[in-house]
């Protein structure tokens, strides 16, 4: 029995969109829901009352029984705008560094950059690429909207352009153009891809590099802290290949990486192909399935959790999107004394939805801190680390 023999074709509600942006197919599973999710938690703000005036949107889980695609079909891209305070660098933190590092090594290892010009898309602050291009010794070109100018030390043979990479830019012509979590955020994935691809400074040797986040990790391990309003996608491994190749490009190498929290893609421009039905749909339909009820068990786990301790005396570390996530979707989270976060430019500052502060480590020096939740297990030893060095004595638990 398949997976179409075994369930009766959910209907998609009015309003919502009815095609997958993938492959286009109108197969959709409607999983979980939420009315009011902040549209940009990684948009801190200056004020608590600020913050709970933060903006909010329908998230409408939609899974695409064709090519296993995942993604918001309630998402309205017209409410959403990224400027400088658009603040989500991980780089603070040595473990992620850690990860950086050995990126930037293997990429040099297997396309040998010194020399060379790799172009970053989407590239935030531009802590990822001034890192590879001293690594390598590439000229590096960042575009993003949300770069700002007096964000560190300038590097040389880096620049950064406070806009898009479109045909004005015609006269780059990169060897390496990266593109590293910037893909989920666009409404439209393949018109994105297919801009990137047929751009004038794009040659036949360019190397592209895409990295987003792993909805494999999201729906099997139950990652539900990843979803936020700003993803419209959540792309499986079978799904984010069959946009980089319908788009037009040849899979030169991919994989999983960051814990299997993130998938990565290597091509280069190819040919254009017609999606294909993914072969091992069913298994991850099952798994889609199930996300919608283990997503509200765990709600009510760190519900319950909470409600046998004194929220106020518990903390969240992480005020990246997983902790807005968490402080938002758990009704009691909305009580605990203050988010965490190593990222200086986040401290001082106020989580969107619930006006949580956001604080240094150092804070909880002298504070009353019976537990700290740990958003990210990946950095529990390093987060373990802080707190005995400070000399805080509370548990640590891994939401």
């Amino acid at each position: 029995m398949n997976c179409e023999q075994a369930v009766e074709t959910e209907r998609v509600a009015p309003g919502l969109r009815k095609e997958c942006p993938v492959c286009g197919a109108r197969d959709l599973l409607p999983s979980v829901t939420f009315e009011a999710l902040p549209v940009l938690c990684n948009a801190l703000h200056p004020s608590a009352a600020s913050a709970r005036a933060a903006k909010t949107g329908r998230f409408q889980a939609s899974f695409c029984r064709n090519c296993t695609h995942l993604f918001n079909s309630a998402f309205e891209e017209e409410r959403i705008g990224y400027t400088q305070s658009y603040e989500n660098s991980l780089h603070f933190s040595p473990r992620f560094v850690a990860f950086i590092e050995d990126l930037t090594q293997r990429l040099n290892r297997t396309y040998a950059l010194n020399g060379k010009t790799v172009v970053d898309v989407g590239c935030g602050k531009g802590d990822f690429l001034k890192r590879l291009c001293a690594w390598c010794g590439a000229e590096g070109v960042g575009f993003d909207k949300s770069f700002e100018e007096d964000r560190g030390a300038r590097d040389s043979g880096v620049r950064f352009v406070n806009d898009w990479f479109g045909e004005a830019y015609a006269d780059l012509r990169p060897d390496l153009l990266s593109c590293r979590h910037v893909i989920e955020h666009v409404a439209q994935p393949l018109g994105f891809l297919q801009a990137l691809r047929a751009h004038p400074g794009i040659c036949f040797e360019t190397v592209f590099y895409f990295e987003v986040p792993n909805a494999l990790y999201t729906l099997r391990d139950l990652g539900i802290w990843d979803l936020i309003y700003e993803h419209v996608s959540y792309f499986t491994g079978q799904s984010l290949c069959t946009a980089v190749e319908v788009a037009g490009f040849e899979v030169l190498n991919a994989g999983t990486s960051f814990g299997d929290q993130y998938l990565f893609i290597e091509a280069r421009p190819g040919a254009k192909r017609l999606p294909a039905e993914a072969t091992d749909s069913c298994e991850i339909e099952m798994l889609a399935r199930k996300f919608e009820r283990a997503h509200r068990d765990k709600i009510a786990h760190w519900q319950d959790y909470l409600a046998a301790r004194d929220p106020e005396k518990t903390v969240i570390w992480g005020a990246g999107s997983k902790g807005i996530t968490f402080v938002n979707m758990v009704p009691l989270a909305a009580r605990v004394g203050a988010l965490v976060d190593v990222n200086t430019y986040k401290q001082g500052r106020f989580a969107p939805g619930t006006g949580t502060p956001v604080v240094a480590p150092e804070a909880l020096l002298g504070r009353s801190v019976d537990t700290i939740v740990v958003m990210n297990a990946l950095y529990r030893h390093e987060i373990a680390g802080i707190v005995a060095a400070l000399g805080v004595d509370a548990e640590i638990v891994v939401a």
